[in-house]
Parts: C-alpha cells; sequence; structure tokens
C-alpha cells in the first residue's frame, strides 16, 4: 500500500525544549509525556541544521543520520512516509509541522492534541524556531556546566573528549539563548535544571503555565527527582574543573552558579 503524505500538526502554541546536550532535557521530556494529550516525538533535529532545508548540504543529515533514523522507527514513521515527506515540504517548518502529524497518526492519536519537540541543539536554530512558529514557547534548560562537562567527557551517551568542545557545548548554547532571549522575552523562560529537581511539582506547573498548557493536578511528586550526583568531582582534573570555571564563569555567574568557589571547595576537602 501506497504512504498518502500526513496532515500538518496545527499551531497551538508549541513548545520547544532546547539546551546543551546533557542537560537533563530528556527528563523533562519524560516528565511532560505525562500530560494527557502533550505528545513528543524523539529528538528530530529539524531546526538545528545550518544549512538550508533542501540544499545540497542539507539533505544530508535528514537521510544519512543513522541516530536519526533510529528515532523514526521508535515513533513510528516509516521510511517511506519520511522519504515523501523530505520530497513535499518545502521548508523545515513544514517539516516539522508533517512530522508531527505523522507521529500522531502512527501513535493513533487524534486532534486536538497539543505538541512539543525536544531536541537540545534546536538551539542553534532558535531565530528560525522564534520566525516560523510565532505561537511557539521555547524553555531552556540550563544545568551547572561542571556536571554538564563531566557528562559529556564520560561519553556514555555523548561523547565530547575534547575538554574545550564539552565545554563549548555549554557556552555556544547559553550564548546563543542570552542573544535571542532580548528578541521574544514573554515566549522564551529558562530553568535551572537544578531547581526543577529541589520542586519537580512547582517547576513543572510553572512550566505548564507559561506553554498554557492544562495538567491535572498531582501529576508530578517530588519524588519524581533524582539526586544530584555531582560527578564533576571524580570525573574532572583539577586543572579540566578550573578551565571549565574560568571559561563559564560569566555565564554561569548570571545563573547563580558560582564555579570556582565549587572548585575551591572540591581541592580543598580531605
Amino acid at each position: 500500500m501506497t504512504a498518502s503524505l500526513p496532515p500538518r500538526a496545527s499551531d497551538k502554541m508549541p513548545l520547544f525544549i532546547v539546551g546543551s546536550m546533557r542537560s537533563g532535557t530528556t527528563w523533562l521530556r519524560d516528565m511532560l509525556r505525562r500530560v494527557p494529550d502533550f505528545i513528543c516525538p524523539e529528538e528530530t533535529h529539524f531546526m538545528r541544521w545550518s544549512d538550508p532545508f533542501r540544499s545540497p548540504g542539507g539533505m544530508g543529515p535528514h537521510v544519512s543520520n543513522t541516530l536519526l533514523r533510529k528515532h523514526r522507527e521508535m515513533d513510528g514513521v516509516s521510511e517511506e512516509v519520511f522519504e515523501l515527506l523530505l520530497e513535499n515540504c518545502a521548508t523545515k517548518a513544514i517539516l516539522q509541522r508533517r512530522y508531527i502529524g505523522a507521529f500522531a497518526q502512527a501513535k493513533g492519536v487524534a486532534e486536538p492534541f497539543r505538541w512539543f519537540d525536544k531536541t537540545p541543539q534546536n538551539i542553534y536554530g532558535l531565530p528560525l524556531i522564534l520566525a516560523e512558529f510565532p505561537r511557539a514557547r521555547v524553555v531552556h534548560l540550563v544545568r551547572n556546566p561542571l556536571n554538564v562537562v563531566a557528562s559529556l567527557k564520560l561519553g556514555r551517551q555523548v561523547s565530547v573528549p575534547d575538554i574545550n568542545g564539552a565545554i563549548n557545548c555549554w557556552s555556544e548554547a547559553v550564548l546563543t539563548w542570552d542573544a535571542m532571549a532580548r528578541s521574544a522575552p514573554r515566549r522564551m523562560m529558562e530553568i535551572r535544571y537544578e531547581d526543577m529537581l529541589a520542586d519537580v511539582p512547582g517547576t513543572l506547573s510553572a512550566l505548564m503555565d507559561f506553554a498554557k498548557i492544562d495538567s491535572p493536578k498531582d501529576l508530578w511528586r517530588p519524588s519524581d527527582a533524582h539526586r544530584e550526583k555531582n560527578q564533576w568531582k571524580t570525573v574532572l582534573t583539577p586543572e579540566e574543573a578550573a578551565l571549565v570555571a574560568r571559561r563559564c564563569a560569566k555565564a554561569a555567574g548570571r545563573r547563580g552558579y558560582d564555579l570556582q568557589a565549587q572548585v575551591e571547595a572540591a581541592v580543598s576537602a580531605p
């Protein structure tokens, strides 16, 4: 049976979750998936790539990325349907909307529903998201860069062995957010990962208010949080921790992270 082109998902104020890799966005996505009729596929990366969509350089990631192919399999979107989307969608935004439609069909979800996208690296496409989805809300999840860099160095999910490369994953995301947040402050919200763990119900309820999503009471509990391990203390060398503190100090300090004090305390601990 020949596949048919899925419908576009409606723009009922979609939510985009962005940030640095290893900042807790997957955990946040799983919490938000509890909300009835609020759907989210696996990471799409549609708005991330810098090359124009349907240009020679812009198609490669969509057709050759093994991880994204696996994501489509998990979403229930066949390669035949995805090829049809690539052939018929003129822009990244149309591809995003129709992919959500294909995902909803595959999961048996009928309108009306609201949708969100959790792709941290979509922060690189933040200007385009704001322009192409004028009703969208965007959440930036930020985490202590010492723990982000340590997780990237460990490489259990994503590996960035170069210490400066790992730092750049955090700093580029934060600097991009800071530059864009002034352009649409009512549509953009930043949440610290640590604050979310300290008050899961309160933080997520505030997020739902921001996104104008109705959610049942008692959907989240304090027990949903997990302990922040601060694994940077054993993963990073003192020299690496000092480099993170030095390079990220300004942007981290604006968010209440006193990296220098944390590093000095770890060095002086018995």
